[in-house]
């Protein structure tokens, strides 16, 4: 008797809940691309409920540019390599959602400096190119950083949907200096080395915009 009741009120709480939940929540995985500022990559996404959802999305990519500190020209390079967990709410189930989760890797910023003068600053010492070699100043983000964002999405054909985030993503990474040639070691241009590590900016807040193409089976 006790069994039999049980099956009916499980049975009866099923059939109260909402149909659009109901179905999204054994909907299948959707998939698609996507284009961001840190990275190029593929996103899945599974709903768990009708106004809740969970994404998996890969990023690589490679950016450089000229940069200029301590009078010293640099080429800075971007490198992006991750995988970012998300977790999305809608609310009202609507097409509006925010965002927030974690974003795995080991991406990195590595500035060199430009051997067009003959002499480089490092630190408080200005040395001979032929004495340092080449002088690299590298930001490494391996640790979990947090993302938090909005977004939303349009229906472009039946399945199909286009895709719009934006967001901040908080980097707490760690700094090195290193140099190749002959000095790398002289003790005082070991000291500047480190004090040009010292100056590397390792808490920063990255602005993020994304543009996918997600299909929903």
């Amino acid at each position: 008797m006790i069994r039999r009741f049980a099956a009916a009120s499980y049975a009866a709480a099923l059939a109260t809940l909402p149909i659009a939940a109901r179905a999204d929540l054994f909907s299948s995985v959707s998939y698609g691309v996507h284009a961001s500022t840190i990275g190029h990559g593929i996103t899945l996404e599974k709903p768990l409920l009708y106004d809740f959802s969970l994404r998996i999305s890969t990023g690589a990519l490679s950016v450089s540019d000229e940069s200029t500190y301590d009078n010293n020209r640099y080429t800075t390079t971007t490198h992006y390599n991750n995988v970012a967990v998300i977790a999305d709410f809608r609310p009202s189930a609507g097409r509006y959602r925010i965002s927030g989760g974690l974003v795995f890797g080991n991406d990195r910023i590595d500035n060199v400096a430009r051997d067009e003068a003959a002499q480089v600053r490092i630190g408080q010492g200005l040395y001979p190119i032929g004495g340092t070699g080449t002088v690299t100043a590298r930001v490494r983000f391996d640790r979990p950083s947090l993302y938090a964002g909005v977004g939303t999405g349009t229906g472009l054909i039946r399945g199909l949907a286009l895709q719009f985030d934006a967001g901040a993503l908080v980097r707490n990474g760690t700094a090195s200096a290193s140099a190749t040639g002959p000095l790398a070691a002289n003790p005082a241009f070991q000291t500047d080395l480190e004090r040009l590590r010292n100056e590397q900016r390792t808490h920063i807040v990255v602005p993020v915009i994304s543009v996918g193409l997600v299909y929903r089976p």
